[in-house]
């Protein structure tokens, strides 16, 4: 084999390995020096001054049965398969509700897991790094940062490969939201049940002095 031939064919390999390696898609968190956070999908030109960190993310199982994606365009249904939507929330949340409303408007297909109990207190803190900040959204297996800012969702989706406005079909349903952490089964604990009182042995009459020998009344 030719050297110039070898030498093209590893690199198309070390070509192929590194994409196969690389993210899928990478959202960068930018903080500039007063503080404020912004979110891109391409890599700042200049990092003077700035806090940036790279949310490298890869695809994640859809749950959704097939029947469910099939219905949607051929964009949006591998949005949802490769990088499925997930919101958490909490009742009586203004800023829940406007994350809600945004992914909606969007058109984004999203399940939400709603944090009420105190075991979905506990859930959410493992699942949120220890964050108790609600909204909290995840694409995949990016986590973004707790709280709702609509730019930052906005860029982290379009990076997701999610439509800028809604394509979702007439008539679509979402789904109904469910709590984070399943409902415990009720407890089937016999160790404090009362044992049951021992059988009482039968009362006799007193002996009968009249009545005949080897005979009791």
């Amino acid at each position: 084999m030719k050297p110039t031939i070898r030498l093209v064919r590893l690199l198309m390999a070390a070509a192929l390995a590194a994409s196969a390696s690389a993210p899928a898609w990478a959202i960068y968190k930018i903080v500039a020096p007063d503080g404020s956070v912004t979110f891109s999908d391409v890599p700042p030109s200049s990092t003077q001054g700035k806090k940036v960190e790279t949310l490298n993310a890869h695809g994640a199982a859809q749950a959704a049965e097939a029947n469910d994606l099939a219905a949607l365009p051929a964009a949006l249904r591998q949005a949802v398969r490769k990088y499925p939507v997930t919101l958490y929330t909490t009742p009586q949340c203004d800023a829940c509700d406007a994350a809600r409303d945004f992914l909606q408007q969007r058109g984004v297909p999203f399940s939400e897991k709603t944090v009420t109990t105190n075991a979905d207190i506990q859930a959410y803190k493992a699942q949120s790094g220890g964050s108790d900040r609600l909204p909290l959204l995840t694409i995949g297996s990016t986590r973004l940062p707790p709280g709702f800012r609509s730019s930052n969702w906005a860029t982290a989706l379009d990076a997701a490969g999610y439509p800028k406005s809604s394509e979702l079909p007439r008539g679509y349903v979402r789904p109904a939201p469910t709590p984070l952490a399943p409902p415990s089964a009720p407890r089937h604990d016999t160790a404090h049940k009362p044992a049951s009182a021992p059988a009482q042995p039968p009362v006799l009459p007193p002996p009968n002095p009249n009545a005949p020998k080897g005979f009791q009344f």
